[in-house]
């Protein structure tokens, strides 16, 4: 008897690849609901990952900067607060040397304003000594200026020399004739502290507008990266469930071609 088989090998071949096709729409629709990204290999998008990493290393270098930028800002918080605690040793020294310009006072008098003068000179020399950031003095015109990398540039912090400016109190004195003592090195000491302090207040306004352009540029960035990268989700489910269906009913139809294809072997074999 003969019997007549419908088997098509290269219709088999052809449902085969489809069903291999279907699979990897599926496994690849999973993946990127799984990572949340719809390129995770260069075989899903060579140019748009490519773009993508170096979008994500601009952002990277971008919000390092903004790292060093605070960090400035921290050192010049600093220097303000130790040139704050400068001007309140100056006050206390300019009150000392009007009550010496007082007739009244006697010679003892003045010489006990004169030792408390000293020491505030003593406390902002202290005070120029510590004002430090990582082991760096800001004060004391010792370390030359500082350069902070923003990730897109630099910004220079010019150093503050207090030390030299506070200088002029070294042999400052109230203990002479009442008429005689003056306030002009009090007054020169007050004149570059007000200068040091609007520069840093200067630059501390730079680091903020720096900070912000490179927040505002890095969260730029990584929106552009993340619709180059990101899954687009409706669609990758979309896809993940019917292709899912399309590989069902290709395994259907796929065992039930093997299924007959079985039932005339066995035919045969009879």
């Amino acid at each position: 008897m003969k019997i007549q088989s419908n088997f098509n090998k290269a219709q088999f071949q052809n449902s085969m690849n489809h069903m291999k096709a279907t699979e990897a729409v599926h496994k690849k629709a999973g993946k990127e609901l799984a990572t949340g990204k719809k390129v995770n290999t260069a075989a899903d998008d060579a140019v748009a990952l490519a773009i993508s990493h170096k979008l994500l290393k601009e952002a990277s270098s971008l919000k390092t900067g903004s790292s060093n930028i605070s960090y400035g800002k921290d050192a010049l918080n600093i220097a303000d607060g130790a040139m704050a605690s400068i001007a309140d040793s100056l006050g206390d020294i300019e009150q000392n040397t009007v009550r010496a310009m007082n007739g009244l006072y006697s010679e003892s008098d003045r010489q006990i304003l004169q030792r408390a003068n000293e020491e505030s000179v003593k406390t902002i020399n202290q005070t120029i000594n510590q004002a430090q950031y990582n082991g760096k003095n800001l004060l004391d015109g010792s370390n030359g200026d500082f350069n902070i990398h923003t990730g897109a540039g630099s910004i220079s912090i010019k150093q503050t020399d207090a030390k030299s400016a506070m200088s002029v109190l070294e042999n400052f004195d109230v203990t002479g004739d009442p008429n005689k003592i003056t306030k002009d090195a009090l007054d020169s000491a007050y004149s570059s502290l007000n200068a040091m302090r609007s520069q840093v207040g200067a630059q501390t306004n730079g680091l903020t507008a720096a900070y912000n352009q490179n927040e505002n540029t890095a969260e730029n960035i990584t929106a552009a990266q993340s619709r180059k990268e990101d899954t687009e989700f409706y669609d990758a489910v979309t896809r993940y469930k019917n292709s899912g269906v399309l590989g069902a009913a290709q395994n259907m139809a796929m065992k039930n071609q093997m299924e007959n294809q079985e039932n005339l072997v066995n035919k045969l074999l009879q």
